[in-house]
């Protein structure tokens, strides 16, 4: 029976240790998700747009196609009219 205690209990540990790793992965991949910005000329403030990726990938743009406009981020906090937006983002994958 002593036998069987050490085992378990090491499968249990290495059990738990996958799950948590698991874990740490899935919010890495959410807080990659950015707000992406266009330039309004207007009022030479940046206007929200759509959701982008800090990861490596196809440029961000606003209707999601090659030729779009494309949406920057800013290297700040996410505002609701940021003065700069110039951080270059990619689409979600």
């Amino acid at each position: 029976m002593k036998k069987l205690i050490f085992p378990a209990f090491v499968t249990l540990i290495g059990a738990g240790g996958a799950l948590a790793s698991q874990n740490a992965k899935n919010n890495e991949s959410t807080l990659a998700v950015r707000q992406g910005y266009i330039f309004n000329v207007s009022n030479n403030n940046c206007d929200r747009s759509v959701m982008c990726s800090t990861d490596p990938g196809p440029i961000c743009t606003v209707n999601g196609l090659p030729a779009g406009q494309q949406v920057f981020g800013t290297s700040g906090s996410d505002v609701e009219h940021p003065l700069t937006c110039s951080v270059t983002l990619s689409k979600i994958q």
